[in-house]
């Protein structure tokens, strides 16, 4: 007897799953490498900004306190405490202005130059003594309100010194003679009620000019058109 087996049937493989139209393949994440170097030189530059910040906003607040002058000084007048006031600067301004810490480095000194209200204080307009010039000499005179203008003198202005008589003396029957001078500086002396008159004149004139000074037998003029 024979027995017959069916064939085995193949069996058809299965379609493969379609994708949607239009719809791509992602590639896998690759996974990115920070370099060291770019990473430091970030880091840097956040640390300088933020410290310019710090800089920037701390320099804003500082400020220096220096002198100005709190009224019109004239050239020749010694510099007195009552002659400054202080005003206020930004910290970051560059200046050479005296500050109040070099209060020392200005009372006392003579004005080199005239100043008007409010003028900075700085080493180029102040010195102890005004310059004079070869073939001039400095002579002293200390006089009383009879002897000098009412009208404040100041450094440059033109004079002339006169030869007085005798006190309670006759006037003289010639005209006296008088010395042309320039004011270098004036201090007054509150205590006698005097001034103390300084003045530039020709170094061959000045031995006669101290002579009279001590005698106190002169008067000075200040002559106008100057």
């Amino acid at each position: 007897m024979v027995t017959q087996t069916e064939p085995k049937r193949r069996q058809k493989p299965e379609p493969a799953e379609k994708k949607p139209k239009g719809e791509q393949l992602t590639p896998p994440p690759t996974r990115s490498r920070r370099r060291p170097a770019v990473i430091a030189a970030g880091v840097a530059l956040v640390i300088v900004g933020a410290l310019g910040s710090w800089w920037y906003a701390s320099s804003a607040r500082v400020t220096t306190t220096v002198f100005v002058t709190s009224g019109e000084i004239t050239r020749g007048e010694t510099i007195e405490s009552q002659d400054l006031t202080t005003l206020e600067l930004d910290g970051r301004q560059n200046t050479d202005a005296y500050t109040v810490e070099q209060s020392t480095d200005v009372i006392g000194k003579i004005a080199t130059v005239d100043l008007p209200a409010g003028s900075l204080i700085t080493p180029r307009v102040l010195g102890n003594t005004l310059a004079i010039e070869d073939g001039q000499s400095l002579v002293g005179f200390t006089l009383t309100g009879a002897q000098m203008p009412s009208y404040p003198l100041a450094a440059g202005d033109q004079v002339r010194i006169v030869d007085t008589p005798v006190a309670q003396g006759d006037p003289p029957a010639d005209t006296p003679q008088t010395f042309p001078a320039t004011v270098f500086s004036v201090v007054r002396d509150t205590d006698n009620q005097q001034w103390v008159v300084n003045v530039i004149v020709p170094r061959a004139q000045a031995a006669d000019l101290a002579a009279r000074a001590a005698t106190g037998r002169v008067a000075l003029v200040l002559d106008g058109g100057q």
